[in-house]
């Protein structure tokens, strides 16, 4: 998930930018070999959730009582790591990323002996057993899928009756619009302006089937209609403010994340695929030129601050049934089952 952006940008001179983001931008259209979603696993990832949040969560889901987990669309483990305490002691936890790269990276990250596994495979078709676990998870995949529901009934699918599924997603197109201490500072045509692009965004991203960036929005009446039970939505109680001399280490994190992704012309910068969205999405040429020079041409006062607020839900259903007494912890796999490594 790729949140709002109140923090000041750092100044850099105008003719040094338009080199940085030319080279940039060629560099993230032509690196195939980035992974999906890697410019946003930085050390800013490490603020998403107030612990005592978690564990509030993990309370009223009695996530203590699950003894098998998938989160599926792993990335390099944050979510796991996250969860992986807050499960029952002994939980297995399979995460499964349809990036190698990620994958090798989960494994080094948590360093779970026996207890975690991993797979490279598509969210959509899992190799995976019917009601194999007691928990199956998401954070941040769904927004990425032309085609969520295939994904999340394959959650459904591989979860045991009287299962958690238990998706994180965010609706990103708050975080796109232009919110923060400086805004009354901005004139109201740059503002309505830079809101229309936010909104031309992530229609377009939606239309050319990159993923909905509201998708948590969709979920609780998706859950339902796929039969989930006992739906319930919350939102997280993380605000990620920005205050003057923004010195925390979540401030610290987050200004570094945003010099690199613009540096290195991606995320939030990608130039060539923002405009792809805003042409999808309705916007014309000179809508988009205009538009992305007030994102890119103005630098927030020094002295900016802005609460930080994010719209990241928490969206929870329980498979109906009950497991079977005496059934087996550990059910054998199909015979097609890809390997876990």
């Amino acid at each position: 998930m790729h949140v709002s952006h109140p923090h000041p940008k750092p100044r850099i001179d105008a003719r040094s930018r338009a080199t940085v983001f030319v080279m940039g931008i060629r560099m993230s259209e032509h690196d195939s070999t980035r992974p999906h979603s890697s410019e946003y696993f930085g050390e800013e990832r490490n603020f998403f959730w107030n612990a005592d949040f978690l564990d509030l969560m993990a309370a009223r889901l009695a996530l203590g009582r699950v003894r098998r987990a998938a989160d599926l669309g792993c990335g390099v483990g944050h979510w796991s790591a996250l969860l992986l305490p807050r499960l029952a002691p002994g939980a297995s936890l399979v995460g499964i990323d349809r990036e190698p790269r990620h994958v090798a990276d989960y494994l080094a990250r948590l360093q779970g002996g026996g207890r975690v596994e991993a797979l490279t495979a598509d969210a959509r078709h899992l190799p995976l057993p019917d009601g194999a676990f007691d928990l199956a998870t998401c954070q941040t995949l769904l927004l990425h899928l032309p085609d969520p529901e295939a994904a999340l009934a394959e959650m459904i699918r591989i979860t045991a009756p009287g299962g958690l599924v238990l998706c994180a997603e965010p609706n990103n197109l708050v975080a796109r619009l232009p919110f923060g201490g400086a805004m009354v500072e901005e004139p109201p045509d740059r503002l309505v302006r830079r809101s229309e692009f936010a909104w031309r965004q992530v229609l377009g991203r939606a239309r050319r089937g990159k993923g909905a960036e509201y998708v948590g929005e969709l979920l609780p009446g998706l859950f339902a209609r796929l039969g989930l039970e006992d739906v319930k939505v919350w939102l997280s109680d993380k605000a990620h403010p920005h205050i003057p001399p923004f010195s925390s280490p979540a401030e610290i994190a987050m200004a570094a994340a945003w010099e690199r992704w613009r540096t290195e012309g991606v995320g939030p910068y990608e130039r060539a695929e923002i405009r792809d969205n805003v042409l999808a999405g309705g916007g014309s040429e000179s809508f988009f030129e205009a538009a992305w020079r007030d994102f890119v041409g103005e630098d927030a006062p020094g002295d900016a601050s802005a609460a930080g607020g994010v719209l990241l839900y928490l969206i929870a259903g329980r498979r109906p049934g009950r497991r079977r007494s005496g059934a087996s912890s550990a059910p054998e796999r199909r015979a097609n089952s890809a390997p876990l490594h």
